[in-house]
């Protein structure tokens, strides 16, 4: 393997393979970001984690995190689930200053959910048929762009 990097990492910590997910096209627009890589679940499902108590399941957490093998520091970590918030909190408590970026399914109005991220920061994105997953996720670009996970040259 590689020596790790100083470039800062966001992590995408997925619910289900990719290839199973909901919001896959999402995912994958994100991840076209060469700092940007996404995490499968751990063999031990996060529903069973999430049973546990929450000091046992936030140390399974902890030591999911140390385990992880990263080329370069972590700046924001993605969850789509609350059950995946012990492993989470673990990878902030390894990478001080971490960012905890949490996606959850907002009914609206309109019957459609849509994905609101971060719910202190008003950057959100939607699944708004018609619109690609590059221009729902702009607001999500521009926050790695500031915090130097990805890089735009025009």
């Amino acid at each position: 393997m590689a020596a790790p990097s100083d470039a800062p990492l966001a992590l995408l910590l997925l619910p289900v393979p990719l290839e199973r997910f909901t919001h896959a096209e999402h995912a994958r627009d994100l991840l076209r970001a060469p700092r940007v890589l996404a995490l499968e679940p751990p063999p031990l499902s996060w529903s069973r984690i999430g049973r546990l108590p929450g000091s046992l399941a936030f140390g399974i957490g902890v030591r999911q995190a140390k385990r992880v093998r990263l080329p370069g520091p972590v700046r924001v970590v993605i969850v789509y689930e609350a059950l995946q918030l012990p492993l989470a909190q673990g990878l902030q408590l390894r990478f001080e200053g971490a960012q905890l970026w949490r996606a959850e399914v907002v009914a609206e109005a309109t019957a459609q959910a849509s994905l609101a991220f971060d719910p202190d920061d008003a950057a959100g994105l939607g699944d708004a048929a018609g619109v690609d997953a590059f221009d729902r996720n702009a607001p999500l670009w521009e926050r790695l762009e500031l915090l130097g996970v990805a890089e735009f040259k025009e």
